[in-house]
Parts: C-alpha cells; structure tokens; sequence
C-alpha cells in the first residue's frame, strides 16, 4: 500500500490517501493527516505488509505504532527530489550568476567611449528595474506579515505572480542567450591571436558550430568590441551546469560541461566532485545495491557543503526506508 497527503483544498485543507500499490486504485481517505487517525486506520487493516511512503515523520511513526512489523518503503522520487535541490542549492551557492571565465589584464586594452544603449536594450533595463523594485516591494510586504490575499488586492497582483516575486533572490535578468554562446571564448582567443573571419570560422566549425557565417560575423564583431574594450564576457552557466549533472540518460558529462565553457572544470573542480556524487546515488537505485548504501554516506559525509550534508543527515535519519526504496520495486511515484 502506498500513503501521502492528499489536498482537498490547496494549502488549506489536507487529508490522507492510502493506494493500493497493486491495483493503482484509492482504498480510502481520511479528512486529516495526524498520526493518532492514520494510526487507528492502519490498526484495523492487519493484513498490509508493506507501504511506500515519502519522508514524513508523521506517517513514519503512524505506521511504527501500528505495526513494527510493517515494511516502510521511501519514495524514490523523493529521496532523488531532495537530492536535486541539495545540488541546486550548492551548485548555485558555488558559481556566480553571471560568471567571468577571463581575467581583464589578459584582454588588450584600448581607451573607448562607451555607445550609449540602444532603444530596445535600455527599455530591457528600465524593466528589469521595475520589476526588481516590485519583487522587493513584494517580499517586504510579505515580511511586514501581510497575507498573500492582502498583497494580491494592495498591488492588484495574480498569486502566481506574488510567489514567485517571494522566491526572487536576486534582480532579475531578462537578456537573452545566445544557442552559440559558448564560441565566445574560442573567438576571443583567436581574436587575440589575430585570426582571419575565414580562419575563426574554420576553428568555430571543428568543434561544432552549426550557424550561419553571418551569425558567426556578428558574435565576432561583438567580441571584437569586447576585446578592443577590455571588457571581459561573462556566462550564465548555473542552470545548464544542473541540467548535465542531473542527465541521467547522457553520458561524458565532463566533456558537456568543458563544453559550456573550457575554464569551467578548472574554474570550479567541485562540479565534477559533485557530479560523481549525484552519479554514485544513482547507481546504487539503477544496480539494486541498497549494502553500498553506507559506503555512500561514508565517502560523501565529510565534504564541506551544508545542503549536501543536510540531504545526508536525512538519509541516515530514515536509513532502512531508503535501504528499501532501493532493492524493493515499489514506490509512490
């Protein structure tokens, strides 16, 4: 049997939901989600032998009353759930938002006049201004302890809005990346090498540009600004670092993070520490090795990253659940 919360009204109102996990049809629901009602329904059905669940305390220990014989199973996409947002949160805390692979000094450096912004580009400013303001005008309302409702009706904001304003940790950005962004810095290097267009291009399409020249042309011009200027280039990265780590179907994932850009391994060796992480706790789901469990947490407990040691100290926490979550075939999901 599989149990969870079941909403019958979001953020409001909670109950119970027990599935049988043979039949994949409902068995029955509480109107609440406390251990004392989830206890007593468990009492009366003796014959269930094992139930799936996800890292609820509450269920864990309605269940362990009930029934110490009982087998508790974890979630799979729970436990994998949290492992996710431990690495995003480390990932993030790890490289910058907007990350600069190259050192200014090594750029040549010639006195020039910034242009001013174009039309489109400082509208994009303007509004990115205006929507931090309005984030942060969100976010201190909601600290004042004003109410979703009551922010929603002072600001005439949607609450899909109000949330995601709530989760907004730093100002926004609204420019766009380019498919062919990590050329950049190939074109940089040959540009400092005093490179023809023929031959930037030649290089460019050796390791897999597939555009056309006059997009190539432009991505020269601008680094050819970028140099002349001495500004250096910097790479929105953290998101796709993610995704390649957490592509589980894709191998070489190394060479898919040199990819994004050359420095990156080098810049941050902790991706690929991380990397190797993610990988060893999938295998041990994908080999059914639930013995090397502890090996895992033994290998991985002394690294110095407060979200990955909060996803460990949770695993040890509900060991034998997790332990079952990899050898058993059921899961929640």
């Amino acid at each position: 049997m599989g149990i969870d919360d079941f909403a019958f009204k979001k953020r409001m109102a909670y109950g119970t939901i027990f599935i049988d996990l043979q039949t994949n049809k409902p068995i029955d629901l509480l109107e609440k989600r406390d251990q004392i009602p989830v206890t007593e329904w468990l009492k009366n059905h003796p014959e269930i032998e094992l139930i799936t669940r996800d890292g609820s305390k509450t269920y864990a220990k309605a269940v362990t009353e009930a029934s110490p014989a009982i087998l508790q199973v974890g979630d799979r996409w729970h436990i994998l759930h949290q492992l996710f947002e431990a690495i995003k949160k480390t990932i993030f805390n790890l490289i910058p938002a907007k990350w600069t692979p190259t050192p200014i000094d090594k750029l040549v450096v010639k006195e020039n006049k910034e242009k001013p912004p174009r039309k489109s580009e400082s509208e994009r400013l303007q509004n990115e201004e205006k929507r931090w303001a309005r984030i942060q005008h969100v976010q201190l309302l909601y600290e004042q302890g004003y109410t979703i409702t009551s922010i929603k009706r002072k600001l005439h904001l949607s609450r899909g809005t109000i949330y995601a304003d709530l989760k907004q940790k730093e100002k926004p950005n609204h420019q766009r990346a380019t498919p062919y962004q990590r050329f950049d810095t190939l074109i940089q290097a040959l540009l400092l090498d005093s490179q023809t267009g023929n031959q930037i291009e030649e290089a460019c399409r050796l390791k897999g540009y597939t555009g056309s020249r006059s997009t190539l042309n432009k991505m020269i011009a601008r680094e050819r600004r970028n140099v002349k200027q001495g500004k250096a280039k910097t790479y929105s990265v953290r998101q796709k670092v993610i995704q390649v780590i957490w592509d589980f179907k894709k191998g070489h994932h190394l060479e898919r993070i040199g990819q994004l850009h050359p420095e990156l391994p080098e810049s941050f060796p902790e991706i690929i520490e991380l990397d190797q992480l993610v990988q060893n706790f999938r295998n041990l789901f994908t080999e059914k090795r639930s013995e090397k469990l502890v090996e895992w947490l033994a290998e991985y407990k002394q690294l110095d990253y407060p979200f990955i040691q909060s996803f460990i100290h949770g695993i040890e926490q509900d060991i034998s659940s997790v332990k079952l979550s990899i050898q058993e075939p059921w899961s929640n999901g």
